[in-house]
């Protein structure tokens, strides 16, 4: 069920999971869940607020960050939402948008590091932004002029691996190829590589970190059909999947705690699965616009539970699937058209678009 009114909450009834996992299609077996409507967000709990004061502990710059160099520019006014019934303890945050050097411009991916860190690669940065979970700019990072090892690139997607090491892929289309830097809370770059060119170069392309192991997985599209692409952490690739299954624009990339992939594509509306080593395992979602259907999905992630979480924009929310892919509910997002989701671990929900980042304290 679609509705152009945005609310508070959906809360609903998840579906039962199933007994066993099969390697057949997800979206033949989602069913469609019963919705509870909660309360309308109306203006009257929109207020403008300091995020330093009276909105819980802020995580400050870890001792790494502090000796790398960043330190906040600027305190932002964040808008916070009160959601009723969810006690008094829940508020919904949305910044990025203030004007300063913590302005979001074009927001393609984002991750958040163990200690409660928002790390946003924006396409029109040639270096991460880092917020507080509460909406504070930290700064930039790497800081200084060292940056990522590639000044003249700007940076497309980031994600966090096992060991805490950020990877940060970087565009300087039509320039150059496509680049995949690894780097330490130290600012210190620990690897790179280029994308080989022999896929099209200016298409949006994703990444993740494995958790299970050390690859990198990036996706590709030439508009018509792509896939995505396992490396070794110093570029070697290990396969390239997507097009048996008629891919066509995959968007982004994900990678849960056992090693499995998955991956949105924007055109043909399913998210695809893959073991670590490349095997085809199963798809979910599917056109649509309500339940477990998607519309042009896009960002994605995994979350300690193995919920599947995956931005569909024009629907406006976030629609998540248990781990065997059967379809539990939605988050209803009220920012329009949003890119990328990450989930924190106190078990926040982030949500970006091109010029915001919004931060749900419980999904």
């Amino acid at each position: 069920m679609r509705t152009d009114q945005v609310t508070s909450a959906d809360v609903i009834k998840p579906a039962p999971t199933r007994g066993g996992r099969t390697t057949t299609d997800r979206a033949a077996h989602a069913r469609p869940a019963v919705l509870m409507k909660t309360d309308e967000v109306t203006s009257a709990d929109v207020i403008k607020v300091n995020p330093v004061h009276g909105h819980g502990h802020s995580h400050g710059i870890t001792a790494e960050m502090e000796a790398a160099g960043p330190t906040p520019i600027n305190i932002p006014v964040s808008t916070i939402t009160d959601i009723k019934d969810q006690g008094s303890g829940s508020q919904i945050i949305t910044f990025g948008d203030e004007p300063g050097a913590g302005k979001l411009r074009t927001a393609r991916g984002v991750s958040v590091s163990p200690d409660h860190m928002i790390w946003v690669a924006d396409r029109s940065k040639a270096r991460l932004q880092v917020y507080s979970m509460e909406g504070a700019y930290l700064g930039q990072f790497p800081p200084g002029a060292q940056g990522l090892g590639y000044p003249s690139k700007t940076t497309s997607d980031v994600s966090i691996d096992r060991d805490g090491h950020l990877w940060v892929l970087m565009i300087g289309y039509p320039g150059s190829p496509y680049s995949v830097v690894q780097v330490g809370r130290d600012g210190n770059v620990k690897a790179n590589f280029n994308l080989p060119d022999t896929v099209p170069r200016g298409a949006l392309r994703g990444m993740a970190a494995g958790l299970h192991n050390n690859h990198v997985f990036v996706t590709w599209s030439d508009g018509n059909r792509g896939g995505v692409q396992a490396f070794e952490p110093h570029g070697k690739l290990l396969w390239d999947v997507g097009r048996q299954q008629r891919m066509k624009s995959p968007m982004n990339v994900a990678v849960d705690g056992k090693g499995n992939i998955f991956v949105s594509d924007f055109r043909t509306h399913f998210v695809y699965e893959y073991d670590e080593t490349g095997k085809y395992v199963s798809k979910l979602g599917g056109p649509g616009r309500s339940g477990g259907r998607l519309d042009h999905p896009e960002g994605i992630c995994v979350d300690t539970s193995g919920h599947i979480l995956v931005v569909d924009p024009r629907n406006q929310r976030v629609v998540m699937y248990n781990n065997w892919g059967r379809y539990v509910r939605h988050i209803a997002v009220r920012a329009k058209n949003p890119t990328g989701v990450a989930v924190g671990p106190g078990g926040h929900l982030v949500v970006i678009n091109t010029n915001t980042i919004t931060v749900f304290p419980q999904y």
